[in-house]
């Protein structure tokens, strides 16, 4: 679960986020929309422990999370706009990087839906950019984080890559994550049973 109160955030004076307010309990999801510049991804950063120069509370889980605890030590996944992979680790490697117990007959689960099975045993560097977001979304998907951010995941992948993923995540996304999903195209909202907060207006 994830709560923000009267979140505010100023660069140089101008004022990018004023008072955004709302609550996403366990088995739901959120879109966050707006256009681009007006503050989505900086609030994402925000919630996600990256940016701490703002007014106003975060609470994860019902607790009131200090500004400055650490991005590891909140119960969050974040995938952003570019996948962020380690290049030294094989696919499956990276995927299963944030389990505790590395349950095979989850991973499958996952890296099946996704449709990236028979990518395993490959390298970041031999894979598509399509690819890797999905590899990216899986590995954040099968972490012990019981919240998970989605910062435009698919503006820089292919048509059949956005299928994919929407997808499954419409088939998938009540699994007890929270999920807050920032996008500009509002053609994405259509495809998952989210509330919507537009912060552009």
């Amino acid at each position: 679960m994830i709560e923000v109160q009267e979140i505010q955030k100023e660069f140089n004076g101008v004022k990018v986020l004023d008072g955004i307010s709302f609550r996403v309990d366990d088995n739901n999801g959120l879109f966050i929309i707006g256009s681009s510049g007006c503050g989505k991804s900086t609030l994402l950063r925000i919630i996600a422990g990256f940016d701490y120069e703002y007014s106003g509370e975060i609470s994860i889980n019902g607790k009131k999370i200090d500004k400055k605890l650490s991005p590891n030590q909140r119960d969050i996944g974040i995938v952003f706009q570019d996948p962020t992979l380690w290049n030294h680790m094989t696919v499956k490697q990276n995927v299963s990087y944030g389990m505790m117990y590395k349950r095979e007959e989850r991973i499958l689960e996952v890296v099946n839906g996704l449709q990236i099975e028979h990518l395993l045993h490959k390298y970041p560097e031999e894979i598509s950019g399509g690819q890797a977001m999905r590899v990216s979304l899986a590995r954040a998907l099968l972490s012990d984080k019981g919240n998970l951010l989605l910062d435009e995941p698919l503006s820089n992948v292919d048509v059949q890559t956005k299928q994919i993923i929407m997808d499954y995540l419409r088939e998938n996304y009540c699994n007890s994550k929270c999920i807050i999903y920032v996008t500009h195209d509002r053609g994405e909202v259509k495809g998952l049973p989210f509330k919507i907060l537009d912060i552009g207006k």
